[in-house]
């Protein structure tokens, strides 16, 4: 069923209308209008709530639809187009900022003229509301927000002094929070359309969220249907700069011939999730540029280290042995893709080369060590992967060809967004692919993913108490020197855990029509700039 975002077309302008109500309003199918900038994906968006959003595709889709206090700067890329500086911070809803001597408080100063869909101002009442929103809900936002301080939580208090005044109290000093409020997570809600569909609910997710937006940014959700497509269009009483693009309709289409034909035809201006095979056949068109870009994120498989038979430490390091690692940068990656191992991927700061040298291909080894580890053969293993992941399918598949020989039958399941984002973050699988890097670009973020103990995004489940306190350590230091050092033990110790298998990091391709005239890569994709 398709749906409309809250007050989608000026029909819905009363706020107090229940998320009954709304959901009875059916929208038709959203097509593509002449003059629609067309963007076709391989995968879907699970959840449009910036609160509760975790994956790639959740965030790159619904962050267009929010202003945030500050936002990422922008610089050169390949080829005529720009890529996305994760280490630059600008005004977006703020007007300046300051921060006091000590590091914990954020005092900002917001524009005028910004309103909400509804005609609402954004002011610093609902900035507080929308970060505590985040922090009240716990979900994958809170730990994006906080930098990954969640226990406690370094947010101790965000007030609204005045109508344009925000004041933001940590309880430590953390260099990141800025670009931290720069992701989705730092979205600004509608408070008024949040509380007449459900409200907050500690712990809990939002269901009319889930499929719905409180615009306050660059473009209105004019149609959304699940898992297939939305149209979008320019928000005409947007305060800031309005996006490149009058209308874009995106395509979720998983299946990947259609991606590619629609890529080669021109019927897709923009594609993102091709296979690096299919890129390759589009290398010498006249039609089209197939760019690729470099970022932190990685093809991988997560072990769950609690779970049988990951608990075993032996039989993780065997299976990291059995892995044809150049085959598959070669074969699947069509050489899109860099090799390594180690917890901090080679595009992040701290990367050491020396110390994160690939795991060798050595099935007698592999062998051997599940002998060492005492288990009895054959093991049954699922690993879960999301549904329109062309790469990921191909590489289950080659482990589980490769993997028969050992004496490990792994079972590959393949699951829609939503419920892959469930049963993942739910932590109720046995085992995972997943295409993942840093929402902040910085090592110490990063570890919350597959390094902190105890810490629900951690879907390694690896837990050293002595890493723990390294990584405490290195966030408090401010010397690059001594923070490298700190970097590198981390790094040796987690090698010697053997805690997941790392493929390859990835280098992202993206499928340009030659109608497409200005065009922004980012990891996250942000379309406001994003021109045919």
């Amino acid at each position: 069923m398709s749906v409309l975002s809250p007050l989608s077309r000026g029909m819905l302008r009363a706020v107090g209308f229940s998320a009954l109500a709304i959901a009875a309003v059916q929208a038709a199918p959203a097509w593509a209008q002449s003059g629609d900038l067309v963007v076709n994906s391989a995968t879907a968006p699970s959840s449009l709530d910036p609160a509760w959003a975790c994956g790639l595709p959740e965030i790159s889709f619904l962050q267009n639809f929010y202003v945030r206090l500050v936002q990422y700067g922008v610089k050169e890329g390949p080829e005529g187009t720009k890529v996305v500086d994760y280490g630059t911070i600008e005004p977006y809803l703020a007007d300046s900022w300051t921060v006091s001597e000590d590091g914990k408080v954020y005092t900002f100063k917001l524009k005028d003229g910004f309103k909400f869909q509804s005609g609402a101002p954004i002011d610093a009442a609902a900035v507080k509301y929308s970060f505590d929103r985040v922090l009240k809900m716990a979900g994958c936002g809170r730990f994006f927000l906080t930098d990954g301080f969640i226990d406690p939580v370094i947010i101790d208090s965000v007030e609204a002094p005045d109508a344009s005044t925000v004041v933001i109290t940590l309880n430590r000093p953390n260099a990141n929070m800025l670009v931290d409020w720069a992701t989705h997570a730092g979205s600004i809600v509608d408070p008024a359309v949040v509380e007449a569909n459900g409200g907050v609910v500690e712990g809990q997710p939002n269901q009319f969220m889930s499929s719905n937006v409180t615009a306050s940014g660059p473009f209105l959700l004019e149609a959304y249907t699940p898992n297939q497509s939305a149209r979008m269009v320019a928000n005409p009483a947007f305060a800031g700069e309005a996006p490149a693009s009058s209308a874009i309709q995106i395509n979720w289409i998983a299946a990947a011939p259609t991606l590619l034909l629609q890529a080669r035809t021109g019927q897709a201006d923009i594609t993102f999730g091709i296979s690096k095979q299919a890129a390759t056949t589009l290398k010498d068109s006249q039609d089209v540029r197939v760019l690729a870009y470099t970022n932190p994120f990685v093809q991988q498989m997560m072990l769950p280290n609690s779970k049988a038979p990951w608990d075993n430490p032996k039989v993780r390091e065997a299976v990291a042995h059995a892995v044809p690692y150049q085959q598959i940068v070669d074969r699947i990656a069509y050489g899109y893709g860099t090799l390594y191992y180690g917890p901090i991927p080679p595009s992040l700061p701290g990367f050491n080369a020396d110390l994160s040298k690939p795991v060798e291909f050595d099935l007698d080894k592999a062998k051997a060590l599940l002998a060492e580890s005492g288990v009895t053969l054959p093991i049954e293993v699922e690993v879960l992967v999301q549904e329109g992941d062309a790469t990921q399918q191909q590489i289950a598949t080659v482990l589980q060809s490769t993997w028969a020989d050992l004496g490990i039958n792994l079972k590959i399941r393949v699951a829609p967004g939503a419920e892959y984002q469930d049963l993942t973050q739910g932590h109720k699988v046995q085992s995972l692919m997943r295409l993942d890097g840093p929402g902040v670009f910085e090592a110490g973020y990063y570890f919350g993913y597959d390094v902190m103990c105890n810490n629900p995004n951690n879907l390694t489940e690896y837990c050293d108490p002595a890493v723990d306190e390294l990584v405490n350590k290195l966030r408090a230091t401010a010397d690059a020197t001594e923070r490298q050092a700190i970097l590198d033990e981390i790094t040796t110790k987690w090698r010697a855990a053997y805690p997941k298998l790392q493929f390859f990091e990835d280098q992202p391709v993206v499928v340009l029509s030659k109608a497409v005239t200005d065009f922004t890569f980012a990891p996250l994709p942000d379309y406001r700039t994003w021109r045919k």
